[in-house]
């Protein structure tokens, strides 16, 4: 009796997880176009599949058994690719990242298969282990590492507890089926990991419905280093984005000031040279000047200085590396990408190009 009961609960748990997926699925899918959207979306389904496996009547339907376990098996990579592109406006999924995300469903394929006896474990167990929780805990150090310079209120409140929920989630999904595989398999485990799974899935949707917001994921038609939209008017008091004396002052300390040239600036310390509440910078910053990242707005100033400079006749035989450091870029890659990304050509071409013109 107990046991029947037990299993009842566990497929309760499990149905309204799959409820609360689906609901979230539509969510995303509602949302702007773009990779985290569409990542959020295709993590959400492929949940459900998560969902599904641990279901006892699952396991034994072929080949249904193997295409749940094929969407399953990429709910880690679709996690990871997801947060990176939700935290990096301008991130986009290459070559490399294709290749983690295949090397680790293959491994999770490959040991489906294999099914290792209890204690034996192989290759492919330490690949969907090891590299499983490694991809999470890359994704909580992105949530982590640009929190100060996220400028997108709604993302910004969430995002930690957002991704150490799924992270948490995760890393206890693998471990907790690494003990049922490799040791003495404990009979409230799978209500465990149901439970889990629930409680997940429930605070996903609320933070989803939370997250009704048109900044919330990047508009492709707004590039992550330039202002792309016009200033929005505010529909509430304490929805004003724009402070015209607080914007004269910032424009008048980066125009004279420069201050964009320290690499290790924070927006913190701007609001503090500018005598202002950080949370008004940021809302000005984002809301009133469309940027969604505080080192966007220092990268897009940065680059106004380097386009005079390469356009300038007289500093013709100054090396690219040199003005790009002195405007305050850390690192040539980095320098490189955000040219190209705000003016389509990389810097060599845009200095040749100026200088047939001139």
């Amino acid at each position: 009796m107990v046991e029947a009961n037990t299993v009842f609960i566990d497929i309760c748990l499990r149905g309204g997880s799959i409820g609360l997926l689906l609901l979230g699925a539509i969510m995303l899918c509602r949302a702007p176009v773009s990779y985290a959207s569409r990542l959020g979306m295709m993590l959400m389904l492929c949940t459900v599949a998560f969902v599904l496996e641990g279901v006892p009547v699952i396991q034994g339907l072929l080949p249904l058994d193997w295409f749940i376990k094929l969407c399953s098996a990429l709910v880690i990579p679709l996690f990871w690719l997801f947060a990176r592109a939700w935290f990096d406006d301008d991130y986009r999924p290459g070559g490399i990242d294709g290749a983690v995300a295949i090397a680790f469903v293959a491994a999770v394929l490959v040991q489906h298969q294999a099914k290792h006896r209890p204690g034996d474990p192989g290759a492919s167990d330490a690949i969907v282990y090891g590299l499983g929780t490694m991809l999470a805990v890359h994704a909580l150090w992105l949530a982590w590492r640009d929190r100060a310079s996220d400028l997108v209120e709604p993302r910004c409140r969430v995002r930690l507890l957002f991704v150490i929920a799924v992270a948490l989630t995760i890393v206890w999904s693998l471990w907790s089926e690494a003990a049922s595989r490799f040791a003495t398999p404990l009979p409230w485990l799978s209500l465990a990991d149901a439970a889990v799974l629930f409680l997940l899935t429930l605070g996903l949707d609320s933070a989803l419905f939370g997250l009704a917001h048109p900044e919330t994921f990047p508009h492709p038609a707004r590039p992550g280093i330039a202002p792309a939209r016009p200033e929005a008017k505010p529909s509430s008091p304490e929805e004003e984005l724009v402070d015209p004396v607080l914007k004269h002052r910032l424009d008048q300390i980066m125009e004279h000031d420069r201050l964009y040239r320290d690499p290790e600036l924070t927006i913190g310390q701007l609001a503090v040279r500018l005598g202002t509440a950080e949370h008004r910078l940021r809302r000005l910053i984002n809301g009133g000047m469309g940027f969604r990242n505080f080192n966007a707005y220092l990268n897009a100033k940065r680059i106004e200085e380097v386009r005079a400079a390469l356009a300038d006749p007289a500093q013709t035989d100054v090396p690219i590396l040199t003005i790009a450091m002195d405007a305050g870029f850390g690192s040539l890659p980095a320098f490189n990408r955000a040219f190209k990304a705000a003016a389509g050509e990389t810097p060599r071409d845009f200095k040749q190009r100026m200088r047939v013109a001139s």
